[in-house]
């Protein structure tokens, strides 16, 4: 039996420091995977955190009598769950732009590279200006109180509109971006 299977059962059984080591030696996947998602407006430490979630449940649930290795399972297990948070994000208030957006990365470890992470921040930015120079004065403002989490209705207060006006223009927002899916 491998060892990673071995520290599996032990952590199953309430072993905590099989548990530590085996988060300690896969924590690079949820960065990898982590890397290559964004919400507009979140933070990376929350998508961080859902694929820490993912892989403490790859830990408990994996079968070791499956002919599949643990990375992998871990891996779609961490993918899933950044996925999922992503959504849930940007649809607690309506299903308008509640797509994730995958961005292909280099297999680079920024915990190795810390210039990645200024890339990442600077390429977060050019993304973010894109976006706002693709839209109207309105519907720039609209998004931007959207992705806050405010609500269509909140919004409409804000902005002295109804609600409708604000649906129609995170409709036209989508419509609009969809350019996006094909850059990235």
């Amino acid at each position: 039996m491998e060892k990673i299977e071995e520290l599996i059962k032990l952590a199953q059984s309430g072993d905590e420091m099989a548990m530590q080591e085996i988060i300690s030696e896969y924590k690079y996947i949820v960065s990898s995977v982590a890397r290559g998602y964004f919400i507009i407006g979140g933070e990376k430490e929350d998508l961080i955190q859902e694929g820490m979630a993912g892989l403490f449940k790859a830990i408990i649930t994996f079968d070791t009598s499956k002919d599949v290795s643990f990375k992998t399972y871990a891996t779609r297990l961490i993918e899933r769950d950044i996925i999922s948070a992503i959504r849930k994000s940007h649809t607690s208030n309506n299903e308008v732009l509640s797509e994730a957006i995958y961005v292909e990365t280099d297999d680079f470890s920024s915990e190795d590279n810390p210039e990645l992470d200024i890339i990442s921040e600077e390429s977060y930015k050019e993304l973010y200006d894109i976006i706002l120079k693709s839209l109207s004065d309105f519907e720039g403002t609209v998004v931007t109180y959207y992705l806050k989490g405010y609500s269509y209705v909140d919004i409409a207060k804000k902005l002295g509109e109804t609600p409708k006006s604000i649906d129609n223009a995170l409709t036209r927002i989508k419509k609009k971006l969809q350019f996006l899916k094909e850059r990235l």
